[in-house]
């Protein structure tokens, strides 16, 4: 009898092991692709964010190597983005010149869509000599 009681309470144990250390490999793979995913938007932010002009864009891309993922680029001036009081500096002066850069990623993962978005703001002069 106690032989059996300690075989049902080591196998209660070894599945809940099981359970956590595959609860654990899920969580890791989703931030894996998560830190992919940042990665991949961050560096198409970047090389929009560094054009010497600047100007107002809306385009959807589909990147080679990762045939999946759907990225819409949206360059808009960003008065047409954010309200105005967020535009004014300490001293009270509206910025002018100003793009809001967004960067959004769409791809189907784990059955169901999945979006993620990577935004900037920019000087329109930045680049220019």
């Amino acid at each position: 009898m106690e032989v059996m009681i300690a075989l049902t309470v080591f196998s209660m144990v070894g599945v809940s092991y099981m359970v956590a250390l595959n609860d654990i490999a899920d969580i890791l793979r989703e931030m894996r692709s998560d830190a992919k995913m940042g990665r991949i938007l961050h560096s198409e932010l970047m090389k929009y964010a560094s054009l010497p002009e600047i100007q107002e864009l809306e385009e959807v891309i589909e990147l080679e190597e990762k045939n999946d993922l759907q990225i819409q680029v949206i360059i808009r001036p960003l008065e047409d983005v954010v309200e105005e009081q967020r535009m004014t500096t300490e001293k009270g002066r509206v910025m002018q010149q100003m793009f809001h850069l967004q960067v959004i990623g769409t791809w189907y993962e784990n059955r169901e869509y999945q979006e993620r978005t990577a935004e900037t703001w920019r000087y329109a002069r930045l680049y220019q000599q």
